[in-house]
């Protein structure tokens, strides 16, 4: 209705509405499309429903000064990612509570740091709903996510964009659809 406003001062108001239509049109061509898959990831650990075609990279990270060979699931939609991410344990790590804890707190902390928001204290727990805004690049940006850390695997969820590429609804879709088995 704006559009159409902003064009029937100056224009005739057959020509505002083809117009109006045309640009409506283009706007719903623009408006990513979520396909929802689910899959089983993370060496068959977790069950994630992912809101299009699925690719997977393995890297060998730094976190909480441990190497660890971290495994990213992501799909991508317009300019947002969903993502799972996790790594096996060191068998040090895997015996000791103290220091799996220390390492799922360490990732929970990289996922405040990494888009620039304040990491709180106190961290939320394992398996609760993280929401941090900050900023990718120039751009705002926020990511909702959930981390786990099991007697063998470190394991987050995440879903992160800017409010124009990531809507919640599908943020929150993802990262709660995300089950450990």
């Amino acid at each position: 209705m704006m559009i159409f406003r902003l064009f029937c001062c100056r224009v005739p108001r057959t020509t505002a509405l083809r117009l109006c239509c045309a640009v409506l049109l283009l706007a719903a061509g623009c408006t990513p499309s979520y396909n929802w898959r689910e899959m089983a990831v993370a060496d068959g650990y977790v069950q994630a429903a992912f809101p299009a075609k699925v690719e997977t990279e393995t890297r060998t990270i730094s976190l909480g000064g441990q190497a660890l060979a971290f495994t990213l699931a992501t799909a991508q939609v317009d300019q947002a990612m969903f993502a799972v991410g996790s790594a096996p344990l060191p068998e040090a790590i895997a015996k000791d509570r103290a220091a799996r804890e220390a390492l799922g707190q360490a990732l929970m902390r990289s996922l405040y740091v990494n888009i620039g928001a304040p990491v709180p204290s106190p961290l939320p727990n394992f398996g609760d709903e993280i929401v941090a805004r900050g900023r990718a690049g120039q751009q705002p940006a926020w990511l909702m996510a959930r981390v786990w850390v099991t007697d063998t695997m470190l394991i987050d969820a995440v879903a992160a964009g800017t409010d124009q590429s990531l809507p919640v609804d599908p943020a929150q879709e993802f990262v709660r659809a995300v089950k450990l088995k």
